[in-house]
């Protein structure tokens, strides 16, 4: 059994702070984990750098997440891809790593963009805000789907916001395009598994997932409707 009085001693009031938004932040029951990003590294991070301790120790102490709070959460997140690195920024930092390794580099060894980050560190601070409540008789808790990084679907049930904007430029998206040779599956289609119809530049054509013109639909509808006069 671990004695987590002498743990508390041996990390200091300081790390014992920043642990419940540290801990959610990383990845718990509640919150996912950054890809290939381990509690040790984060810990170690956080001991070595008072702007991050104090960045956790700040997370969960509202239900919002203040702009300071998240820019060095920002900072360290790209210190956690990128030990030595200047850039501060989650987008700069993609960028530089993307163009470092000449687009030869897998999505999960790149940090998550800002859009994504802030979707990840609010539902990191919701979770953190129920921790540092937990003595609270009746604490008044708002909706995970109010603004803190979930929301409902159609159904009314909870999900994940992974983005909160597009995940790229219509101009980007329109040149994405899969190589799927039989039929597009959810499973291995790599246009249905970033939420994207497919398109003209697809190798498979004519399949369920494919978008449809508007001026081809509508110009089926008038045929469809000559043809029933007749």
């Amino acid at each position: 059994m671990i004695d987590v009085g002498k743990l508390a001693a041996v990390l200091g009031s300081g790390v014992c702070s920043a642990l419940p938004g540290l801990h959610a932040w990383s990845g718990c029951d509640t919150v996912s984990a950054l890809a290939s990003q381990g509690k040790i590294k984060a810990l170690k991070l956080v001991q070595a750098n008072d702007l991050y301790l104090q960045a956790f120790t700040d997370l969960g102490s509202s239900w919002n997440v203040p702009t300071d709070v998240f820019n060095s959460i920002q900072a360290f997140t790209c210190q956690l891809y990128a030990r030595n690195t200047k850039i501060v920024g989650a987008n700069s930092l993609r960028y530089h790593m993307f163009c470092a390794k000449k687009g030869q580099i897998e999505s999960g060894q790149l940090p998550p963009c800002e859009d994504s980050l802030m979707q990840h560190t609010l539902r990191a601070n919701y979770q953190a805000a129920i921790w540092r409540r937990s003595l609270e008789n009746l604490p008044d808790v708002p909706a995970p789907s109010a603004g803190h990084g979930w929301e409902l679907d159609d159904g009314g049930s909870l999900k994940i916001r992974w983005m909160a904007g597009l995940p790229a430029p219509d101009v980007v998206l329109n040149l994405i395009s899969c190589t799927c040779r039989r039929t597009c599956r959810p499973s291995d289609c790599s246009c249905i598994l970033n939420g994207l119809k497919c398109t003209v530049v697809c190798k498979l054509q004519g399949c369920s997932n494919m978008v449809q013109d508007d001026a081809i639909v509508a110009q089926d509808a008038n045929d469809s409707d000559g043809d029933s006069d007749d």
